[in-house]
């Protein structure tokens, strides 16, 4: 997950694009099942759609490896570095108060935070997440 920064939100928690992108997902997999690709038409609306579809969708293809590159290991990304949260963004996240979160705290129900400064702390966005997964997971 991308950092919160400048009031961006990170695409996982944005549900309103997710849900489109996921509309719009099944959308063209009933056009590709209807209107086969075999040869596309330029002037067909819905193929001209389905090609900019799978344009945009489409996974990154792997770079030509050089001959200088033969035998190497491809690089890999360096992990990002974990988002971090504030109390007020854990407590709009959880929609728990402030104080209730406080209070799991100190009785250990809580994901532990990360001491910033003398007196800050945050919290790492993958454990809250994780924990409301967890808490989704036990009303089954």
């Amino acid at each position: 997950m991308g950092q919160i920064a400048g009031g961006a939100i990170p695409l996982d928690d944005n549900m309103g694009l997710k849900n489109a992108l996921d509309k719009l997902e099944r959308l063209t997999s009933v056009l590709r099942k209807a209107e086969p690709l075999d040869s596309p038409d330029a002037n067909n609306p819905v193929h001209a759609l389905q090609a900019a579809t799978e344009t945009a969708f489409a996974p990154a293809s792997p770079e030509f490896e050089s001959s200088s590159s033969i035998g190497r290991k491809p690089r890999t990304a360096p992990p990002a570095a974990p988002t971090l949260l504030s109390m007020k963004q854990a407590s709009v996240m959880t929609t728990l108060s402030v104080s209730s979160i406080k209070r799991m705290m100190a009785a250990g129900k809580f994901p532990r935070p990360v001491r910033l400064g003398e007196s800050r702390i945050a919290f790492v966005d993958a454990e809250i997440h994780a924990w409301v997964r967890a808490r989704i997971a036990e009303r089954d």
